[in-house]
């Protein structure tokens, strides 16, 4: 099997398993993202909806499979984008159940909930050892001035989905340190993004387990980027970086859908009608500028917020800006 059938049948599988958990992958007082009664997912309409939903993602991941393993070969790069057909169907299939279901939408609480972290929140203490793997990037551009010379004229900088080299950068210290500058503003980004969820939203057991998971992904970043770093005098598999973060996201995915599925865990309870699409949220009388998402595990921007605009055009500022330092 070449590495390009191997990654994009990676992809084929990884999305299909990922968009067949996603009608479970909420609290059970949500299904596709519709408040429902206590009980509906057992009953027969909701056992209906969830088998009409995963009836269609199975046909999407048999048909990406053929397809990618048919042009894996010809057309690697491709293959790969086209391994992503179940998502597009799980999406798709997922809207349709919601507006199916809206008829049998539970009747709003009589409780609103608009508690925000006060002023006397502090954060964990454990949240210092997100700086630890800040010294990575540091210690590996040290390592590349130690061994400028062995660092060849010209070396790869991007890799095909066949893992072949396809793009090349001249020994420069742009080129050379340029990797390992974006990973530690990626890693920078991803703190500054947990302590503005910390207190922009309200105070719940999900909140304190989301830092932990960005923890755990500047953790992650510091060890790719550092590998990535390397790559002009350390020879890495590309194959390597692919699999760890495949295993990486599949832990993640694994710890989030325990936390969100346990019926002990508190929902926070937010009005259908400011739901779009069933993942964005708008909803001007909320001070809330991040809520808890009604699938997957973790936070969503109030759009109706204005602050939450000003919070989104400074990070979309910084990602362009990692951008134009990593090219």
């Amino acid at each position: 099997m070449n590495s390009a059938l191997f990654l994009s049948l990676l992809v084929v599988a990884f999305t299909g398993a990922f968009m067949l958990l996603v009608p479970h992958f909420s609290s059970p007082r949500y299904l596709f993202a519709v408040t429902v009664p206590a009980g509906f997912r057992a009953s027969e309409p909701g056992r209906a909806a969830i088998r009409r939903y995963h009836w269609w993602v199975v046909r999407a991941i048999a048909a990406s499979a053929v397809i990618v393993a048919t042009m894996a070969q010809s057309w690697p790069d491709l293959a790969v984008v086209l391994a992503m057909l179940p998502a597009i169907a799980g999406v798709a299939s997922f809207l349709r159940e919601r507006s199916k279901l809206q008829g049998y939408a539970a009747p709003p609480p009589g409780v609103r909930e608009a508690d925000l972290a006060p002023d006397g929140d502090h954060l964990p203490r454990w949240i210092a050892l997100a700086l630890v793997p800040l010294a990575l990037p540091l210690a590996a551009a040290a390592y590349l001035r130690a061994h400028w010379s062995e660092i060849p004229e010209r070396f790869p900088v991007h890799w095909g989905a066949a893992g072949e080299p396809n793009r090349w950068a001249g020994k420069t210290p742009a080129a050379v340190y340029g990797p390992l500058l974006s990973g530690a503003g990626m890693m920078l980004f991803l703190l500054l993004l947990g302590l503005a969820i910390f207190y922009g939203s309200r105070r719940a057991p999900q909140r304190t387990a989301i830092l932990k998971i960005l923890v755990a992904c500047v953790y992650f970043l510091g060890f790719i980027f550092t590998g990535v770093g390397l790559m002009p005098v350390v020879r890495v598999p590309i194959a390597a970086f692919l699999v760890a973060t495949f295993l990486f996201a599949a832990a993640v995915i694994a710890w989030g859908y325990k936390i969100v599925t346990d019926p002990a865990q508190p929902v926070e309870a937010t009005l259908d009608q400011y739901w779009y699409l069933g993942s964005i949220y708008c909803n001007p009388q909320d001070p809330a500028i991040f809520v808890q998402k009604r699938i997957g595990f973790g936070y969503t921007i109030n759009f109706g917020n204005r602050m939450s605009w000003l919070l989104l055009g400074s990070f979309l500022a910084g990602m362009l800006g990692l951008v134009r330092v990593a090219r």
